[in-house]
């Protein structure tokens, strides 16, 4: 299979012939997942109690089927139960999508305000704009997506207003490719700048795996191009388990491999769906910042789980990155999660750990 181009079990027959055998294949293995999780000295992490065990199991052949066939979400820019909270929000002028971003049309976007859409008084109030994660393949930032998230934002991490943008995802046959979700970012900050008057000193750019690396795209644009955009760089940023090298997947020697419930299948289809026939995807420091440190004066938190897949290489970055004269990354070890307990704590059991990050990024929050 070409990058970027279905695979077979994507089409309809074989894809229905796919799910049926796959699911089989779960239901088989059910029982051994029960017993496994049950005895303590057979869970996958010590640490661990019987859901957090069972669920992180479980999740991985699913993720694994939905992977293999690659079929992304299709967005909409209707209301839906959000109602009043979804905000659609509209390109900015031309002169703002330099560089990269000039390679493209941008385009229409929506967003969902959390705990309600915003009123007079937001120009004082600090905004949290978060990039939802997903491998760029899946989310929508909406309630069932990161209404979980934006609360522990709005109760522990500082936030007085949460703004989850809902840019536009990656598929397989060239749908959205990079750099469209690096636009609707823009596009998002943008708005609460222009059209909202709220100061870039009252927003913390946020995001979970992809969206951190959306974060970090963000940051380096501004970084390239502020001066001549006249854009504000925001207060601080934070970063949920960051995606930094999307195209590492080949995990078979990695320690982490058996504590995770990632499958490979996840990051090669959403690594190749974001970049698309972008050249030099690999090395392109917008796509892959591990081992592309570059300057910033935005203040970064970073929360790594050290029983993910891709623990040793944000640390890499993060040493990478305050290798940087002037730099200031604060890495948080959260120990014994898997990848993106910030997104799935519930569903895995994490909830805890989930709370007490929030926590962290609140002190980090007001500190900067």
């Amino acid at each position: 299979m070409a990058r970027g181009g279905f695979p077979l079990v994507s089409y309809q027959l074989f894809r229905l012939l796919f799910q049926l055998l796959y699911s089989g294949v779960i239901a088989i293995q059910l029982p051994y997942l029960i017993l496994r999780a049950t005895i303590p000295f057979l869970r996958p992490h010590t640490m661990w109690d019987a859901k957090q065990a069972f669920m992180t199991q479980v999740v991985y052949p699913i993720l694994d089927l939905t992977s293999r066939i690659g079929i992304t979400e299709i967005l909409t820019l209707e209301p839906g139960k959000e109602g009043q909270r979804f905000q659609v929000v509209k390109p900015s002028a031309s002169e703002f999508y330099r560089g990269l971003l000039a390679s493209t049309k941008p385009a229409t976007i929506g967003g969902t305000w959390f705990p309600q859409p915003p009123k007079e008084d937001i120009k004082s109030k600090t905004v949290f704009l978060y990039f939802h994660g997903g491998a760029f393949v899946q989310g929508d930032g909406r309630d069932a997506y990161c209404g979980l998230i934006a609360k522990r934002l709005l109760d522990k991490s500082g936030a007085d207003v949460v703004f989850s943008v809902q840019y536009r995802l990656s598929g397989f046959g060239g749908q959205n490719p990079f750099p469209a979700a690096l636009q609707d970012a823009l596009s998002s900050y943008l708005f609460l700048l222009k059209e909202l008057q709220v100061p870039a000193n009252n927003i913390v750019v946020a995001g979970d795996s992809a969206g951190g690396n959306l974060t970090l795209a963000f940051l380096l644009y501004l970084r390239n191009f502020c001066s001549e955009i006249g854009v504000p760089t925001p207060k601080c940023a934070v970063l949920l388990f960051p995606w930094v090298a999307p195209f590492y997947y080949d995990v078979d020697d990695n320690p982490h491999r058996g504590t995770d419930f990632l499958p490979p299948s996840y990051p090669r289809w959403g690594a190749n769906s974001y970049a698309g026939k972008w050249p030099n995807a690999r090395s392109d420091p917008y796509i892959t910042q591990l081992s592309n440190p570059f300057p910033t004066p935005v203040p970064i938190f970073t929360n790594a789980g050290a029983a993910e897949l891709f623990y040793e290489r944000i640390l890499q970055w993060a040493e990478e990155m305050n290798g940087v004269e002037g730099n200031v990354v604060e890495v948080n070890h959260e120990e014994a999660v898997p990848h993106d307990t910030f997104l799935t704590a519930k569903l895995l059991g994490f909830e805890k750990s989930a709370w007490d990050v929030a926590a962290k990024i609140g002190d980090f929050v007001r500190r900067h």
